[in-house]
């Protein structure tokens, strides 16, 4: 009976050992994305522009009458623009050319 106990362990150990293994191995790194270089070209009489985006706030607007006297409004928050987008010379940084 000894023998057949040690027998079935080892059995079972050879089938549990290759599960065990791989589950403890680390997962692979997650992919590096890839990196796109090129060379700026300065082009005689092209002017490279900068979008900047447009500043905006959030502003409570208590109830009452509108500006014209037309209506009752309820209070509510509007989204109100400060600044407009616009288009700017884009400044390159010295040396950087």
């Amino acid at each position: 009976m000894k023998r057949n106990f040690s027998r079935q362990s080892a059995i079972a150990l050879l089938l549990v050992t290759p599960f065990a293994v791989g589950c403890s191995s680390p997962p692979p790194p997650p992919p590096v994305p890839p990196v796109v270089e090129y060379e700026v070209r300065n082009v005689p009489g092209v002017v490279e522009y900068v979008w900047e985006e447009p500043m905006v706030d959030v502003v409570d607007v208590p109830p009452g009458l509108d500006p014209e006297g037309h209506y009752y409004r309820p209070g509510h928050e509007e989204v109100v623009e400060i600044r407009q987008g616009r288009w700017q010379y884009y400044k390159r940084q010295k040396g950087k050319e």
